[in-house]
């Protein structure tokens, strides 16, 4: 699990931040608003006894009430006794109680048994004060938000306006304060940065700035784990003997997504389904029907499906002509598709493809696009079918490639194209080696720990 801890003070935008990473990183990532414990906890027994807090009442309350999280989607719901309280939390008489509430031991108990036990099961954000010191020591990233007293005191009297509450900017500052000492000078876990948080102040930053900032350290973190590369490129641009050579030389897997396609038409055959049949009713029944898994073995790649390893059998001529008829197929390009961003996330992987680095692998740390001259790749591909033995004009292979091209370009799911923030590699006058040296060049400016 990849943990995410971010700390700070009051009105310094951690819930804000939080959420807004959860959104970039999708839905594998789910945040914790470790606050709204403090706050269902301290509402409860506002609503039981005032505002004056005891050590014996609020001792009471926790060991009566079943506090539980809950989520509606990516929504965080906080029930007391099966009640959901949250629309009840925000206002800030129970911001202030939270601060006061959560220096009880039992109270923490109680709270770190709840996020402790988020932690260990998901992807997850995770925002609070104590985060990366206590809940989640073994955090991958750190994150510590501050900003000046007059900014946190000008963000919470806005929101605080902005939910109809009648306060005043004198008024907040006031209470930002004495929230701040209590938060720091508190005997339990004490609002402090850790020795590996990394420290963000954001005075002078807006919210996308901010998130921008904080989204960046993590891909970072996440990056050094595992390195992606996506080449995509123009039909004999050289894209596929590149990878190859990339990864031989990186000690990376080579991802070949087109065996993918191919050990699914393998599995098609081996389980007996009928080609006259093929419609999107009928793939979809026979994409429910099939588990797909990728080993290498000895460096090779072998697509296994329902445990049947059908490597052997995936350059065969009708295998390919089938893997064309059902890649097309919405079920199967899906199914294909996770295949091949679980691999990513799992592996340094060099992955190549016509859709990898806009499609499959937005995020990729590489992006190559190869291409070369029109002529140059014609007669690449007409050398490679004379080595076949085929009898066939240059003429006509050209014809065919310029077909290729277009449609290529223009296909409604996954076109070719270059992204904005690929390196273009023209192999139209390079060697394999040159072509591959470039690709390990441009690498090494950023990934000096790899070479």
């Amino acid at each position: 699990m990849f943990k995410i801890a971010i700390d700070g003070y009051m009105g310094s935008g951690k819930s804000t931040l939080a959420k807004g990473l959860c959104e970039r990183l999708g839905d594998n990532f789910k945040m914790l608003d470790t606050g709204a414990i403090f706050r269902a906890i301290s509402y409860a027994y506002y609503v039981s006894f005032g505002e004056e807090v005891e050590d014996s009442k609020v001792k009471g309350l926790i060991e009566s009430k079943e506090i539980e999280v809950r989520f509606n989607g990516d929504k965080q719901n906080v029930f007391v006794n099966n009640e959901n309280v949250t629309p009840f939390i925000r206002t800030e008489r129970i911001s202030q109680m939270a601060s006061k509430i959560s220096v009880f031991s039992f109270v923490r108990e109680k709270y770190l048994k709840i996020a402790k036990n988020f932690a260990s099961r998901n992807n997850c954000v995770m925002e609070g004060r104590d985060i990366g010191s206590v809940v989640m020591p073994d955090a991958d990233v750190k994150i510590f938000l501050t900003a000046s007293e007059e900014v946190r005191a000008r963000r919470r009297f806005e929101e605080a306006v902005g939910r109809g509450q009648k306060v005043t900017l004198k008024g907040v500052l006031k209470d930002l304060r004495e929230r701040d000492k209590r938060d720091t000078t508190r005997a339990t876990a004490p609002l402090a940065p850790c020795k590996d948080s990394i420290i963000v102040d954001n005075t002078d930053m807006n919210l996308e700035e901010t998130i921008d900032f904080c989204y960046k350290i993590v891909k970072d973190k996440m990056n050094k784990e595992h390195v992606s590369v996506a080449i995509d490129g123009y039909v004999c641009s050289g894209k596929s003997t590149i990878a190859k050579e990339l990864a031989r030389r990186l000690k990376y897997n080579f991802f070949d997504t087109g065996a993918i396609y191919r050990g699914i038409a393998c599995a098609f055959k081996y389980l007996n389904y009928d080609e006259s049949k093929i419609d999107e009713k009928y793939i979809n029944k026979f994409s429910k029907q099939i588990f797909v898994d990728i080993k290498f073995i000895k460096n090779v790649e072998h697509v296994f499906v329902n445990g049947v390893d059908h490597t052997k059998d995936l350059r065969r001529d009708d295998i390919t002509a089938l893997s064309a008829k059902i890649s097309p197929f919405v079920a199967i390009r899906e199914k294909v598709l996770k295949i091949q961003r679980d691999f990513a996330k799992n592996h340094n992987v060099v992955m190549e493809g016509r859709d990898i680095g806009s499609e499959v692998l937005p995020d990729a740390d590489f992006k190559f696009f190869t291409t070369a001259d029109e002529s140059v790749r014609a007669k690449r591909r007409y050398l490679q079918f004379l080595e076949r033995g085929e009898d066939i004009t240059y003429e006509r292979v050209l014809e065919e490639l310029r077909d290729r091209d277009y449609k290529d370009t223009h296909r409604e799911h996954g076109a070719v194209r270059m992204m904005p923030d690929a390196y273009l590699l023209d192999t139209t006058n390079q060697t394999l080696d040159e072509s591959v040296n470039e690709c390990l060049e441009i690498m090494s400016k950023k990934l000096k720990k790899v070479f």
